[in-house]
Protein backbone atom coordinates (compact mmCIF):
# COMPACT_ATOMS: atom_id res chain seq x y z
CA UNK A 1 0.00 0.00 0.00
CA UNK A 2 2.76 2.42 0.97
CA UNK A 3 4.67 1.50 -2.16
CA UNK A 4 1.62 2.32 -4.30
CA UNK A 5 1.20 5.67 -2.59
CA UNK A 6 4.86 6.48 -3.10
CA UNK A 7 4.61 5.51 -6.77
CA UNK A 8 1.51 7.67 -7.20
CA UNK A 9 3.30 10.60 -5.57
CA UNK A 10 6.29 10.21 -7.88
CA UNK A 11 4.12 10.02 -10.99
CA UNK A 12 1.61 12.70 -9.98
CA UNK A 13 3.32 14.98 -7.41
CA UNK A 14 0.94 17.93 -7.83
CA UNK A 15 -2.19 15.77 -7.57
CA UNK A 16 -0.81 14.03 -4.49
CA UNK A 17 -0.03 17.37 -2.87
CA UNK A 18 -3.50 18.77 -3.50
CA UNK A 19 -5.20 15.59 -2.23
CA UNK A 20 -3.26 15.94 1.02
CA UNK A 21 -4.18 19.63 1.30
CA UNK A 22 -7.85 18.88 0.58
CA UNK A 23 -7.97 16.12 3.22
CA UNK A 24 -6.45 18.42 5.83
CA UNK A 25 -8.94 21.18 5.07
CA UNK A 26 -11.96 18.89 5.15
CA UNK A 27 -11.02 17.91 8.70
CA UNK A 28 -10.40 21.50 9.73
CA UNK A 29 -13.59 22.90 8.20
CA UNK A 30 -15.64 20.20 9.92
CA UNK A 31 -13.93 20.29 13.33
CA UNK A 32 -12.30 23.69 13.95
CA UNK A 33 -14.95 26.34 14.59
CA UNK A 34 -12.43 29.20 14.67
CA UNK A 35 -11.07 28.39 11.21
CA UNK A 36 -11.58 31.26 8.84
CA UNK A 37 -12.44 33.70 11.60
CA UNK A 38 -10.87 37.09 12.04
CA UNK A 39 -10.57 38.50 15.54
CA UNK A 40 -8.74 41.69 14.70
CA UNK A 41 -9.98 44.95 13.18
CA UNK A 42 -9.58 44.72 9.43
CA UNK A 43 -7.25 46.96 7.51
CA UNK A 44 -9.11 49.52 5.45
CA UNK A 45 -8.73 48.29 1.88
CA UNK A 46 -10.75 48.68 -1.29
CA UNK A 47 -11.83 45.06 -1.02
CA UNK A 48 -13.56 45.70 2.30
CA UNK A 49 -15.81 48.17 0.51
CA UNK A 50 -17.22 45.26 -1.49
CA UNK A 51 -17.45 43.06 1.61
CA UNK A 52 -19.38 45.71 3.55
CA UNK A 53 -21.74 46.31 0.64
CA UNK A 54 -22.40 42.58 0.06
CA UNK A 55 -23.14 42.05 3.76
CA UNK A 56 -25.53 44.97 3.67
CA UNK A 57 -27.33 43.75 0.53
CA UNK A 58 -27.72 40.10 1.58
CA UNK A 59 -27.98 40.68 5.32
CA UNK A 60 -25.14 38.31 6.11
CA UNK A 61 -24.63 37.92 9.85
CA UNK A 62 -22.81 35.55 12.19
CA UNK A 63 -25.15 32.58 11.84
CA UNK A 64 -23.87 29.01 12.00
CA UNK A 65 -24.42 28.46 8.29
CA UNK A 66 -22.60 31.71 7.44
CA UNK A 67 -19.62 30.64 9.54
CA UNK A 68 -19.52 27.23 7.84
CA UNK A 69 -19.60 28.90 4.42
CA UNK A 70 -16.82 31.23 5.54
CA UNK A 71 -14.65 28.30 6.65
CA UNK A 72 -15.29 26.51 3.35
CA UNK A 73 -14.35 29.57 1.30
CA UNK A 74 -11.15 30.00 3.31
CA UNK A 75 -10.29 26.37 2.59
CA UNK A 76 -10.84 26.83 -1.16
CA UNK A 77 -8.75 30.00 -1.30
CA UNK A 78 -5.93 28.38 0.66
CA UNK A 79 -5.86 25.48 -1.83
CA UNK A 80 -5.12 27.98 -4.58
CA UNK A 81 -2.27 29.37 -2.50
CA UNK A 82 -0.78 25.89 -2.05
CA UNK A 83 -0.99 25.41 -5.82
CA UNK A 84 0.82 28.69 -6.51
CA UNK A 85 3.60 27.90 -4.02
CA UNK A 86 4.19 24.59 -5.79
CA UNK A 87 4.23 26.13 -9.26
CA UNK A 88 6.58 28.97 -8.31
CA UNK A 89 9.02 26.59 -6.61
CA UNK A 90 8.83 24.26 -9.62
CA UNK A 91 9.92 27.13 -11.87
CA UNK A 92 12.83 28.13 -9.65
CA UNK A 93 14.00 24.65 -8.58
CA UNK A 94 12.58 21.19 -9.38
CA UNK A 95 9.44 19.16 -8.72
CA UNK A 96 10.87 17.35 -5.69
CA UNK A 97 11.84 20.57 -3.90
CA UNK A 98 8.58 22.19 -4.96
CA UNK A 99 6.59 19.31 -3.46
CA UNK A 100 8.46 19.46 -0.16
CA UNK A 101 8.18 23.24 0.16
CA UNK A 102 4.48 23.21 -0.75
CA UNK A 103 3.82 20.81 2.13
CA UNK A 104 4.40 23.75 4.50
CA UNK A 105 1.30 25.73 3.42
CA UNK A 106 -0.57 22.45 2.94
CA UNK A 107 -0.24 21.63 6.66
CA UNK A 108 0.59 24.91 8.39
CA UNK A 109 -1.92 26.29 10.89
CA UNK A 110 -0.37 29.76 11.24
CA UNK A 111 0.52 30.86 7.71
CA UNK A 112 -1.98 32.88 5.63
CA UNK A 113 -2.13 30.00 3.19
CA UNK A 114 -3.93 27.92 5.81
CA UNK A 115 -6.42 30.52 6.97
CA UNK A 116 -6.12 30.82 10.76
CA UNK A 117 -4.70 34.33 10.79
CA UNK A 118 -5.53 37.69 12.29
CA UNK A 119 -5.70 39.57 9.01
CA UNK A 120 -8.16 38.24 6.44
CA UNK A 121 -7.04 40.89 3.95
CA UNK A 122 -3.56 39.33 3.81
CA UNK A 123 -5.08 35.88 3.45
CA UNK A 124 -7.25 36.88 0.50
CA UNK A 125 -4.61 39.06 -1.13
CA UNK A 126 -1.81 36.51 -0.99
CA UNK A 127 -3.17 34.16 -3.72
CA UNK A 128 -3.61 37.12 -6.09
CA UNK A 129 -0.04 38.27 -5.49
CA UNK A 130 1.31 34.74 -5.92
CA UNK A 131 -0.60 34.26 -9.17
CA UNK A 132 0.70 37.51 -10.61
CA UNK A 133 4.25 36.69 -9.51
CA UNK A 134 3.94 33.22 -11.01
CA UNK A 135 2.92 34.61 -14.42
CA UNK A 136 5.80 37.11 -14.41
CA UNK A 137 8.31 34.48 -13.33
CA UNK A 138 7.13 32.01 -15.95
CA UNK A 139 7.53 34.60 -18.71
CA UNK A 140 11.01 35.49 -17.48
CA UNK A 141 12.04 31.83 -17.46
CA UNK A 142 10.75 31.39 -21.01
CA UNK A 143 12.51 34.56 -22.12
CA UNK A 144 15.78 33.43 -20.58
CA UNK A 145 15.60 29.92 -22.04
CA UNK A 146 14.74 31.20 -25.50
CA UNK A 147 17.27 34.03 -25.22
CA UNK A 148 14.71 36.21 -26.87
CA UNK A 149 13.67 39.70 -25.80
CA UNK A 150 10.18 39.35 -27.26
CA UNK A 151 7.57 39.92 -24.58
CA UNK A 152 4.16 38.30 -24.31
CA UNK A 153 2.47 41.57 -23.46
CA UNK A 154 -0.88 39.96 -22.67
CA UNK A 155 0.68 37.72 -19.99
CA UNK A 156 2.35 40.65 -18.24
CA UNK A 157 -0.87 42.65 -18.48
CA UNK A 158 -2.82 39.81 -16.83
CA UNK A 159 -0.12 39.54 -14.16
CA UNK A 160 -0.43 43.26 -13.49
CA UNK A 161 -4.22 43.03 -13.21
CA UNK A 162 -3.91 40.25 -10.63
CA UNK A 163 -1.25 42.17 -8.71
CA UNK A 164 -3.47 45.25 -8.77
CA UNK A 165 -6.37 43.24 -7.36
CA UNK A 166 -3.99 41.99 -4.68
CA UNK A 167 -3.17 45.57 -3.73
CA UNK A 168 -6.88 46.40 -3.59
CA UNK A 169 -7.40 43.53 -1.15
CA UNK A 170 -4.17 43.83 0.82
CA UNK A 171 -2.67 47.30 0.45
CA UNK A 172 0.68 46.44 2.08
CA UNK A 173 1.40 44.20 -0.91
CA UNK A 174 2.09 47.33 -2.98
CA UNK A 175 5.71 46.85 -1.88
CA UNK A 176 5.68 43.42 -3.53
CA UNK A 177 4.49 45.05 -6.76
CA UNK A 178 7.26 47.65 -6.58
CA UNK A 179 9.79 44.85 -6.06
CA UNK A 180 8.54 42.92 -9.10
CA UNK A 181 8.66 46.03 -11.29
CA UNK A 182 12.16 46.85 -10.04
CA UNK A 183 13.41 43.33 -10.75
CA UNK A 184 11.97 43.45 -14.28
CA UNK A 185 13.74 46.77 -14.89
CA UNK A 186 17.03 45.42 -13.50
CA UNK A 187 16.68 42.48 -15.91
CA UNK A 188 16.09 45.06 -18.67
CA UNK A 189 12.63 43.78 -19.43
CA UNK A 190 11.21 47.27 -19.69
CA UNK A 191 8.27 46.25 -21.87
CA UNK A 192 7.23 43.62 -19.35
CA UNK A 193 7.54 46.11 -16.49
CA UNK A 194 5.45 48.67 -18.38
CA UNK A 195 2.67 46.21 -19.22
CA UNK A 196 2.63 44.92 -15.63
CA UNK A 197 2.37 48.48 -14.32
CA UNK A 198 -0.49 49.24 -16.72
CA UNK A 199 -2.32 46.13 -15.51
CA UNK A 200 -1.92 47.24 -11.89
CA UNK A 201 -3.38 50.65 -12.69
CA UNK A 202 -6.30 49.09 -14.58
CA UNK A 203 -7.27 46.98 -11.55
CA UNK A 204 -7.02 49.77 -8.99
CA UNK A 205 -8.93 52.27 -11.15
CA UNK A 206 -11.60 49.67 -11.96
CA UNK A 207 -12.05 48.82 -8.27
CA UNK A 208 -12.38 52.49 -7.39
CA UNK A 209 -14.95 53.17 -10.13
CA UNK A 210 -16.98 50.10 -9.20
CA UNK A 211 -17.08 51.22 -5.58
CA UNK A 212 -18.32 54.65 -6.64
CA UNK A 213 -21.02 52.94 -8.72
CA UNK A 214 -22.10 50.94 -5.66
CA UNK A 215 -22.38 54.14 -3.65
CA UNK A 216 -19.27 53.50 -1.56
CA UNK A 217 -16.58 56.15 -1.20
CA UNK A 218 -13.32 54.37 -2.11
CA UNK A 219 -11.16 57.10 -0.53
CA UNK A 220 -11.99 55.94 3.00
CA UNK A 221 -10.58 52.50 2.14
CA UNK A 222 -7.27 53.94 0.92
CA UNK A 223 -5.36 54.87 4.05
CA UNK A 224 -2.45 53.56 6.08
Amino acid sequence: MLQRLKLFKERHPFTALMLIAIAVRIVVVACVQGYGSNHEVQHTTLFLGFVDKIKEIFGIGQTLSAKFISRSLYALVSLFTVSMVYRICDLTSNKQNAWLLALIPAFSCIMPSFGIIENASAFLGLPLMLYGANVVLRQEVLRQNNRNDNVHRTSFLIAGIMLGLGVGVWYESVFVVFSILLILCIRRNYKGALMTFIGVLISIVALGLLLWALGVNPLKYIQL
